[in-house]
């Protein structure tokens, strides 16, 4: 290479040295500033939620906060709108997007006992704002993943429980089986035969014992049988419709108040019938 084509490889590099350089000064004196003065606001708005969720008057406040955010600011709050959330609206307003994330921060931070003067700290730690989004939003997903198979799992239970009502077969283990059989009860709702197939009869050769994992694998597998079909018979349908019954919050207040009924009944009997006490 030529003298002056090395001085142009120089000067080149030399220019890109320099962009190099003024890109750290641009972060360090703009960027992580005002990060800093970013993660100070939402010490003071975190200090601020604290002092409105401690209040006597909490319930006034919010409601004012509402009436004002949809009167002034033209920002609308749900009913189910988190408190905390409704807090952080009134104070960053127009600008909604930030209001969403810095909710989702400021609520991580209480789930897990920040305090305000640690706020600044927990952000840094956490990989900053949108890290913390994210982790947030992603946790929120593997809880409503889960909150969805509970609730899947819950209803094929509750459906399985009905179909025994009108089983496919039924047989009753012989006598000197029976101790075998229970003893293999675990902490499952049902017992497990296992059948070989000898000339088309379904012969039962012994019971798995039942744990939470083995159930759950089964129920899983019995969720995706259920779904796969491509119509269902109208038994089906209301086999369907009353394990929905069955597992939905009113039903299950129901049996609990008549629990309640029969164990107060018992609690009352078993007064009448202890002797009164002998007068000294």
């Amino acid at each position: 290479m030529k003298k002056n084509g090395k001085l142009l490889v120089e000067q080149v590099l030399s220019e890109g040295d320099l962009l190099a350089q003024q890109q750290v000064d641009f972060y360090d004196s703009y960027i992580v500033k005002a990060n800093d003065v970013l993660y100070g606001l939402l010490a003071e708005l975190m200090r601020y939620s604290d002092q409105v969720l401690g209040s006597d008057y909490k319930l006034e406040i919010l409601s004012k906060m509402r009436s004002t955010l949809s009167t002034k600011h033209h920002i609308k709050v749900q009913k189910n709108t988190p408190d905390l959330t409704i807090i952080v609206k009134y104070v960053v307003r127009t600008n909604r997007k930030n209001a969403h994330v810095y909710a989702r921060v400021l609520d991580m931070a209480y789930r897990q006992d920040v305090m305000a003067d640690e706020l600044e700290d927990f952000i840094r730690q956490n990989g900053g704002i949108d890290r913390i989004r994210e982790s947030n939003v992603n946790l929120e997903g593997v809880q409503k993943r889960k909150s969805e198979d509970e609730g899947r799992a819950k209803l094929v239970k509750a459906l399985l429980n009905i179909k025994a009502e009108t089983p496919m077969a039924e047989f009753r283990i012989p006598g000197e089986w029976t101790s075998q059989v229970h003893d293999s009860h675990g902490v499952g709702s049902f017992l497990y035969p296992i059948c070989a197939i000898v000339d088309g009869i379904y012969k039962v050769v012994g019971i798995v014992p039942m744990d939470y994992e083995f159930e759950e694998q089964i129920l899983k597998r019995v969720i995706v049988d259920i779904g796969s079909k491509g119509s269902y018979s109208e038994i089906e349908k209301q086999q369907f419709a009353k394990a929905k019954e069955m597992i939905s919050p009113a039903y299950q207040l129901k049996i609990q108040e008549e629990r309640d009924r029969v164990d107060e009944q018992r609690r009352a009997k078993k007064l009448t019938l202890q002797p009164l006490p002998i007068a000294a």
